[in-house]
């Protein structure tokens, strides 16, 4: 049994671009929500979410509703999100502090975020070059023995890009 920890990055679907509408404030495309419910059911197909799993989002619009969508996607449209409003518009370094901030009891942890900090933050962590699209899922393996608060750069494994 694989006991290694795992990241699942996605970045948010395609979103509306209105004159006059905040950046902060758009909200997803009928395309876009469709391909989020695609990529949900790939990663539904693959993962359960439990009391050993989290899932931690951007504040902004068009990232919670993705959220909100790949959990209702996975069954689980009732767990909690743990909403970190320092996401948007926040450095891979950053990201990198929130996720050694995860406790030890935790395996799985969805982040929901906005390009290019997650491609960036892929690519440090993995080393591989990546290219998250709208709704795209990054999944990395933590090597083994290591924990989220371990975690650093190069020392994570690219598993496979769900788009």
């Amino acid at each position: 049994m694989d006991n290694s920890k795992k990241l699942y990055i996605i970045r948010h679907a395609k979103a509306e671009t209105i004159p006059g509408i905040n950046d902060f404030d758009r909200a997803l495309t009928s395309d876009g929500i469709q391909h989020a419910k695609q990529v949900a059911a790939k990663l539904a197909a693959k993962l359960t979410l439990d009391e050993n799993s989290i899932a931690i989002s951007s504040p902004a619009n068009r990232a919670l509703q993705t959220t909100r969508i790949f959990l209702e996607v996975m069954g689980s449209s009732s767990f909690d999100i743990q909403i970190e409003e320092t996401i948007y518009e926040c450095t891979y370094k950053h990201l990198l502090s929130i996720i050694n901030a995860i406790p030890d009891h935790i395996n799985h942890v969805l982040l929901f975020g906005h390009n290019p900090t997650l491609t960036d933050f892929v690519e440090y962590l993995t080393r591989k070059s990546a290219y998250l699209r709208t709704s795209s899922c990054a999944e990395i393996k933590l090597d083994t023995g290591f924990t989220f608060q371990m975690l650093s750069g190069n020392c994570a494994d690219l598993v496979q890009i769900i788009d």
